[in-house]
């Protein structure tokens, strides 16, 4: 994974096929994932308005009208829920961010979209135990707070990797196109010496 950043003038667009084949085949998962995930959640929860997710976690075993009966997660319930994502939500998080690294987009694009994903990881793993701690008033609040964290992780990761594929597929040849330079290489592993570089 580290190797590309050490070899001076590497971009995505100048990867070989079987690389960029590679990371396709990865990303076009990841993308797949999101997707699958969110139609997931939308058929165990009933939807995706806060009432919804307010009884994904709480249950709705007192309303009587409800079409679908949901039982309140308990706490062995989230520790299951929250050691079955932490672990390999992250590590495809850090993969695809990883990856946008080597985009010629500005640091600070860079580092919100890291900071979006893991927070938006952060908000699905962690308000579901807040919500359970809720009064009756806070639920609704709480629970918009946990459809906006997963939607933010979700939208993240669709944003990294179709940055990731236009990069390697799309945006190079409309450059070669209209005679436009290729994109510069990142070098976040020696920036300090890439300043000092085109200084002298």
């Amino acid at each position: 994974m580290t190797r590309p950043f050490k070899e001076k003038g590497f971009t995505l667009g100048r990867a070989d096929l079987s690389t960029r084949v590679l990371v396709t085949a990865f990303l076009l998962c990841v993308l797949t994932g999101v997707s699958i995930a969110a139609r997931q959640y939308a058929s165990r929860s009933g939807g995706f308005g806060p009432q919804s997710a307010k009884e994904w976690v709480l249950g709705n075993e007192s309303d009587e009208s409800a079409e679908v009966f949901r039982v309140e997660k308990g706490k062995r319930e989230l520790l299951a829920f929250t050691h079955d994502h932490i672990f390999s939500l992250a590590m495809v998080l850090f993969v695809v961010f990883h990856l946008v690294q080597l985009t010629p987009h500005t640091q600070r694009a860079k580092i919100a979209l890291i900071l979006v994903g893991f927070g938006g990881l952060t908000g699905t793993l962690g308000v579901p135990w807040w919500l359970q701690r809720a009064e009756e008033a806070e639920g609704g609040a709480r629970a918009l707070l946990l459809i906006a964290s997963g939607s933010a992780l979700l939208a993240s990761l669709a944003i990294g990797s179709l940055t990731i594929l236009a990069e390697m597929w799309v945006l190079p040849a409309r450059r070669r196109r209209r005679g436009e330079p290729e994109a510069p290489a990142a070098n976040p592993m020696f920036p300090e010496g890439d300043a000092r570089r085109s200084k002298g």
